[in-house]
């Protein structure tokens, strides 16, 4: 895993145990949500984009000065591992009972801090150099466009559980922070991906 220096700015993967598919009821994914922005209102994180799949969560950010990165990144990994796994119990069914044994089980052998644990891999993908606003959009870009790939919408701003919205000036769920320079590189790529969209339809 990559080292995490405070104050510096960096890609976040975080995959479910075995890569369940949990997030895929509303009232999980909103546990997300919720965490993101109760993590940016109360704990000093700055997110600047997000992507949420069914079993895993993409986030680019960093920390207020003087708040370790790393520690908020464990923090954030136990709380919504204990709000997630509320959740499940609260929401009883054959499958929820195979995942909260199986969190057990896997939490057990990893000594987990917590006594179950949805989260497996947790991935420090990438550093962004904040002075190069084209290395954030080319992040952000890739992460938006996931839910294309995985065809689950036809367009990245169609997906409400990432920030692919709000970098077209659409309302998001997530309180994220937007540098002008790439809110203004990615809405060149869209507006070209748009032009490209128009002369294709007209063909």
């Amino acid at each position: 895993m990559m080292p995490i220096k405070d104050n510096g700015c960096y890609c976040f993967t975080f995959e479910t145990i075995d890569t369940v598919d949990i997030f895929t009821k509303a009232m999980y994914k909103q546990i997300i949500v919720h965490s993101l922005n109760h993590f940016i209102d109360a704990k000093g994180l700055v997110v600047y984009g997000w992507c949420l799949m069914s079993n895993k969560l993409y986030f680019i950010g960093q920390s207020l000065e003087n708040i370790s990165l790393e520690t908020l990144r464990d923090d954030f990994i136990v709380f919504t591992c204990r709000k997630i796994v509320e959740a499940i119990k609260s929401d009883p069914s054959e499958r929820n009972a195979w995942l909260l044994t199986h969190f057990e089980n896997t939490s057990a052998a990893d000594q987990s801090p917590v006594k179950q644990s949805c989260w497996g891999d947790i991935n420090t993908t990438a550093q962004i150099d904040m002075k190069l606003p084209q290395s954030m959009a080319e992040q952000l870009e890739f992460i938006h466009g996931l839910p294309v790939k995985e065809r689950v919408v036809q367009y990245s701003s169609d997906y409400i559980y990432s920030s692919a919205r709000d970098y077209i000036g659409m309302p998001g769920l997530v309180k994220i922070t937007k540098p002008a320079t790439v809110e203004s590189i990615l809405y060149e790529i869209e507006s070209r991906k748009n032009g490209f969209r128009t002369n294709y339809n007209q063909q």
